[in-house]
């Protein structure tokens, strides 16, 4: 597994994939806590290995792709982030559904309003893209940005921008 063997994972981990109209989504499971929500285009070859978490990281995200769930509520341990990071991330997680913020209100939010460009950091390293919504973290001028959602595609590259404004549109 590609982004486990980056992050240095050595634990046992439990997987599950589904195929939503933005491409494939893994979810990845220490066994307690989803870990990282991996996202891309063509699937994975390696077997799922699921468990509670995987299965029901995997059933919230289709009801929020059908338009039925407008908070996720999971256990998550983000894989590899820091406790300053895992602030951020949390803070985040309490941007509302259908609403975007600028990287500053976000910085500011996380009681560093000079720190946007810290703010666009933490979005861009995102490892649990859509349940912590950094696709709702635009710049100050209304536009996109970047971003990366998990895909291994530059957060410039133009498809995972049409990802995230999909997402934009869909919670609008």
């Amino acid at each position: 597994i590609e982004v486990l063997q980056m992050l240095h994972i050595k634990s046992p981990l439990f997987t599950w994939r589904c195929h939503t109209c933005v491409g494939w989504f893994r979810a990845i499971s220490d066994g307690q806590s989803l870990i990282c929500l991996d996202w891309n285009q063509t699937g994975w070859t390696d077997i799922d290995h699921p468990d509670i978490v995987s299965r029901e990281t995997v059933a919230q995200l289709m009801a929020y792709f059908d338009g039925q769930l407008h908070y996720f509520d999971l256990p998550l341990s983000p894989e590899g982030v820091s406790q300053s990071r895992r602030y951020w991330l949390d803070i985040m997680a309490t941007i509302p559904y259908g609403i975007t913020i600028s990287y500053a209100e976000f910085a500011a939010a996380a009681g560093h309003p000079k720190a946007a460009r810290a703010a666009g950091t933490v979005c861009a390293t995102n490892p649990v893209p859509i349940i912590y919504p950094c696709h709702r973290v635009l710049h100050k001028n209304g536009t996109l940005g970047r971003y990366g959602g998990g895909s291994i595609l530059s957060p410039a590259h133009p498809e995972n921008i049409e990802r995230k404004a999909f997402l934009i549109n869909h919670e609008a």
